[in-house]
């Protein structure tokens, strides 16, 4: 009997194993540490961080890299 149909539901179970059962469990375990808090949300910018103080330098944002890249 040939069983050469079968190939793609091989292909799509590997799939699932190997990239979506991983990332399932990453998920979850990051979901547990932010309901024990042990994972807090990040604060907030300082005021001014996103300002046009900077317009001498190329008219870089601060998220262009600054002096390093201007």
């Amino acid at each position: 009997m040939d069983e050469g149909y079968l190939a793609p539901v091989y292909v799509i179970l590997l799939y699932i194993a190997r990239c979506l059962v991983p990332l399932g469990i990453l998920l979850g375990i990051s979901y547990i540490l932010r309901r024990f808090g042990l994972i807090s949300k990040p604060p907030p910018p300082p005021k001014g961080w996103n300002d046009d103080g900077n317009k001498d330098q190329n008219n870089n944002s601060p998220l262009d890299g600054g002096f390093a890249h201007g």
